[in-house]
């Protein structure tokens, strides 16, 4: 499995980007796949995306659930 830490943003302005906010809160990751790619937050290291390819997730913005900071996905 290899790590990528994401860029930590200030929240996007309505209508600019779009956004995935949990349902829930915690240390759990947003999306879960059969990939090779673990995604975490920029500021408290959770794992936001778990098992995903980098291509699956890619100008996206990303609101941990464990520390509620929002975070840039690019793509790898």
């Amino acid at each position: 499995m290899t790590q990528f830490k994401l860029q930590v943003i200030p929240e996007p302005a309505q209508g600019t980007a779009a956004v995935l906010i949990p349902s829930t809160t915690g240390p759990i990751p947003l999306m879960q796949g059969q990939g090779d790619n673990d995604f975490l937050c920029g500021a408290c290291d959770n794992v936001i995306v778990k098992g995903l390819d980098g291509g699956q997730i890619s100008e996206i913005v990303l609101k941990c659930p464990n520390c509620g900071s929002f975070n840039r996905a690019r793509g790898t």
